[in-house]
């Protein structure tokens, strides 16, 4: 859900691949005073994202936000696709072949897709894949689509900004760490026509929704 800190009384929604991990460590060492380092339990390995869910909208405890500063941070739709094909795709291989079901494969999914192959049959690998399907959801699955909700969205060009109105909050000098960078930076110049077309149609509630620079 989102990071509810009624110290400073101050909630985040976050949304994957929109520096969604480097913010969870962020909103945690507010929190807690100290860094997040992951650890064991039951034999799993526990992550920021277990200690800090990214959540559909609905989930939330409206409520209990009512009085809260309710900031969020948007990411242009493509750019924000590119980096989950990037970084999900190619970074983690989460559909190489060893990672797709049999399912997904009598479905028509390909392994380790091209760019165009992974927009081609984007709704295969969404349906059977739930990292692909978190990673590329609207991200008014997880703000909503009334950006009037919020006290102050900021652009990913204003996470600086960000953490300093956080960082005069918490009166604490904080800074925002690199995660989740592992990936090729791939430029819109790379898609089709055809493919920015079929993006943009999928993202279309997120356009009407919010502003991106």
């Amino acid at each position: 859900m989102a990071i509810i800190i009624d110290k400073i009384n101050l909630s985040y929604f976050p949304v994957p691949k929109v520096a969604c991990t480097s913010l969870k460590h962020v909103f945690y060492f507010i929190e807690n005073e100290r860094e997040f380092h992951p650890s064991t339990k039951n034999g799993m390995v526990f992550h920021i994202h277990n200690y800090y869910p990214s959540v559909p909208f609905q989930n939330n405890p409206h409520d209990r936000l009512r009085h809260h500063h309710r900031v969020c941070v948007v990411r242009d739709p493509i750019r924000r696709f590119l980096s989950s094909y990037s970084n999900r795709v190619c970074f983690h291989k989460e559909l190489s072949e060893k990672r797709l079901s049999p399912n997904a494969i009598s479905a028509g999914a390909e392994p380790d897709p091209d760019l165009e192959v992974f927009v081609e049959k984007l709704e295969i690998y969404r349906e059977h894949s739930k990292s692909i399907r978190d990673h590329t959801a609207p991200q008014v699955s997880y703000l909503g689509s009334d950006k009037d909700y919020y006290s102050k969205i900021y652009q990913m060009s204003e996470l600086d900004d960000l953490v300093l109105d956080l960082s005069a909050r918490a009166g604490s000098d904080l800074e925002l760490p690199h995660k989740q960078a592992g990936g090729p930076k791939i430029s819109a110049d790379s898609l089709s026509s055809n493919a920015i077309e079929k993006i943009k149609k999928f993202y279309d509630e997120d356009y009407q929704s919010y502003d991106f620079l």
